[in-house]
């Protein structure tokens, strides 16, 4: 459970973990979190972003090997998710992006729209979310991990395992 307050003008959310997801509140570069479908992963990560950005400014990208429009990503489950926690207020959603009226900014990104070059732009964030993580190549974690390296900056992946071979099954387990 986590209620962040980072000031009096602050309001105290609690949120519930599940038991098996606990150990991903503690700080680590690398974050994993896998099984079959409604085990509560993508859920669990939204409305940890949501939490976290509304308690400190954060910069979040939420990615997905390929993310055609904006409709392919996950931006209308962190919608659902400030709605459950009652922070409409402290939220802009945009087209493309979520802004947190403390300075948070929350972007969508597919890696199959990324090169070397084009990448860098991720420089800086604090979070990087891969969602459905099964499908990212190897050539985009290679691209993804040297450049989320901003101090205390993590890597959060969820997925659905397909193959062992799967380039994120590889790295994390």
């Amino acid at each position: 459970m986590m209620s962040p307050s980072t000031s009096s003008t602050r309001l105290s959310i609690r949120v519930d973990v599940p038991r098996k997801l606990a150990p991903l509140l503690q700080p680590a570069r690398y974050k994993g979190a896998y099984g079959g479908r409604g085990g509560a992963k993508s859920h669990f990560f939204a409305e940890q972003i949501i939490v976290r950005c509304y308690a400190r400014p954060l910069r979040v990208v939420c990615i997905r090997e390929v993310q055609k429009s904006i409709k392919d990503s996950v931006k209308q489950l962190l919608i659902d998710k400030i709605a459950k926690l009652g922070l409409e207020k402290h939220f802009e959603v945009l087209e493309t992006e979520i802004r947190g009226s403390n300075g948070s900014l929350i972007i969508f990104r597919g890696m199959q729209s990324y090169n070397s070059d084009t990448i860098k732009s991720l420089e800086g964030y604090d979070i990087a979310w891969i969602e459905e993580a099964q499908t990212l190549s190897q050539v985009s974690l290679e691209l993804l991990r040297p450049t989320i390296r901003k101090p205390d900056s993590e890597i959060w992946a969820s997925w659905n395992p397909r193959h062992r071979t799967d380039p994120i099954d590889m790295f994390f387990r």
